[in-house]
């Protein structure tokens, strides 16, 4: 590691805030990829959308020509062949949009850690390039709550995704850090900062 910048994950099942945590990462001065807005990026490619039609047909576009995510997510989460095909599709570009923006981060000086937002870390192997990973984790209902509340979906649909994502308990066994997001922003923002000096701290100590 000697001579790079720290490069850490940061995920967790839906709901579990880590979206949150990784934007008090960004106030502490990371450099945030965030994994999630790279993929809605993706699908607004014209090759993407194109290919997307072919497979699923219109019933996953909006009257105007827009996709309807809530409706190919519908598709792709009740069957895991669907979502597979979706996945090797959209993966590939958000990781070359990911590289690229490693590489940014790298060559900035102002940059100290730079920060990997993304909900299938350990699920897409991306935790073999990293160089910690941090599980931000709550309750299941509590994940559930918020997801219902900030997304406006269904119960049933939220427990479909987490059925496509590894269970909490073993990426919590994979972590290198454990945040505890059963409490207010507050403490989760203490979280944050407390495990930012120990990634510097650990880095500078291997560097």
């Amino acid at each position: 590691m000697k001579g790079r910048k720290p490069l850490v994950g940061v995920t967790g099942i839906i709901g579990s805030g880590k979206s949150t945590f990784s934007r008090f990462l960004a106030e502490l001065g990371a450099a945030v990829f965030d994994a999630d807005q790279a993929a809605r990026e993706v699908t607004e490619e014209e090759e993407v959308l194109r290919r997307i039609r072919e497979h699923f047909g219109s019933g996953v576009f909006a009257p105007d020509g827009s996709l309807d995510r809530a409706a190919l997510a519908g598709r792709v989460f009740q069957d895991p062949g669907e979502l597979a095909w979706l996945n090797r599709l959209i993966h590939p570009r958000v990781r070359e949009k990911m590289w690229a923006f490693v590489e940014s981060a790298r060559r900035d000086p102002a940059v100290p850690v730079i920060v990997i937002d993304a909900p299938l870390v350990f699920e897409t192997d991306l935790h073999r390039y990293l160089d910690a990973v941090i599980v931000v984790a709550a309750d299941p209902e509590t994940c559930i709550q918020r997801t219902m509340k900030r997304s406006g979906i269904d119960r049933s649909r939220i427990v479909e995704r987490m059925k496509n994502q590894m269970p909490l308990d073993e990426k919590i066994r994979r972590a290198d850090f454990v945040v505890d997001n059963n409490g207010d922003l507050a403490h989760l923002k203490e979280q944050a900062a407390k495990i930012f000096r120990q990634i510097l701290e650990r880095f500078q100590s291997t560097s």
